[in-house]
């Protein structure tokens, strides 16, 4: 059955969800958390009661997004699941429709379908569109589903301000990631002074998490920041969000890696490592009076981190918020 909390209204095609001021989300990595380990936590996060969304990173390699959504959606009653994001681009249209089709038929109208552009390549503008073109061809493929199964809630993920305005219109909600709550605020105040109608704003919240302690945890952050960097519209939005000059510093001094660490209070804007639950709330709280709707929890840990932390680690979160 449908979880009751999550009401849909529809606008054209694409439903609305109205998501509680306390919602939140869970982002469940392929490579942090093994398959097995997906699943398990899928069910500690179902039986929370507090969580309304899974999402399912999509990489390059390793498991796939929306296999690992079924699974999810298979094994839970009430929580929505999906990608997050999958590059939308290099997906069959018709073949992608009947996969949400299906998916919607068997898990009561649970789908999120998470779309990016991936790579925009050398121009960025061409790339949106063809994306946003591509929504719109799901978009009719949609009126062709039987009764009782509907079109699956889409986010959009959205680095900047441009693209977002663009996604507006094409989507129930947009996908930010790795940005401080400033920055969310920009993109929510930007595309809600040209609308009438309510859009989700979701955002990954990456928290780093080491049974071996701080510093290992706060190490993975920066390893993480880094790696982000290395992507040229990544890099863009660290430098509008005044965060890129505290990165650049980890890259031209690798002694971090060995000794003492000490994180920029600029990136703690944006991330946490082993966070205490009083500062998790704090950090979790500022991103919605950012005008973050649905703040996605989106734990790391180190490769070989034990199953039994992570859960215990979920756990940990769910009753800080």
């Amino acid at each position: 059955m449908s979880d009751p909390s999550r009401t849909v209204y529809c606008l054209d095609v694409f439903p609305q969800t109205i998501l509680s001021s306390e919602s939140i989300g869970f982002a469940l990595r392929p490579g942090v958390f093994s398959p097995r380990e997906i699943r398990e936590t899928s069910i500690v996060l179902e039986t929370s009661g507090r969580v309304s969304s899974i999402f399912v990173p999509d990489m390059r390699i390793g498991y796939e997004s929306l296999e690992i959504t079924s699974s999810i959606l298979t094994i839970t009653n009430r929580v929505g699941a999906g990608s997050g994001v999958i590059r939308l681009l290099e997906h069959d249209p018709l073949l992608l429709t009947r996969r949400v089709q299906t998916l919607q038929a068997l898990s009561s109208n649970r789908l999120i379908l998470g779309v990016g552009t991936g790579p925009p390549g050398p121009q960025p503008g061409k790339t949106v569109t063809a994306m946003l073109e591509r929504l719109d061809e799901l978009r009719k493929g949609y009126h062709g589903f039987p009764q009782g199964v509907n079109p699956p809630e889409v986010y959009v993920a959205a680095l900047k301000l441009g693209i977002a305005k663009r996604a507006a219109s094409k989507a129930h909600g947009l996908l930010l990631n790795f940005c401080s709550p400033e920055h969310a605020a920009k993109i929510s105040e930007g595309v809600m002074t040209k609308r009438r109608e309510r859009i989700d704003f979701a955002c990954y919240l990456k928290i780093f998490y080491s049974s071996l302690g701080d510093e290992s945890a706060q190490r993975l952050m920066l390893q993480e920041f880094l790696n982000y960097d290395a992507t040229p519209q990544y890099h863009e939005m660290f430098v509008q969000d005044g965060t890129a000059n505290a990165i650049s510093l980890f890259r031209s001094n690798e002694e971090w890696k060995n000794g003492l660490v000490d994180v920029p209070k600029e990136l703690l804007r944006v991330s946490l490592a082993n966070p205490r639950s009083d500062k998790l709330a704090q950090y979790v709280n500022s991103f919605r009076q950012a005008g973050v709707t649905l703040p996605v929890i989106y734990p790391y840990f180190p490769s070989g981190e034990a199953s039994k932390f992570k859960v215990e680690t979920v756990n940990a979160i769910l009753k800080s918020l």
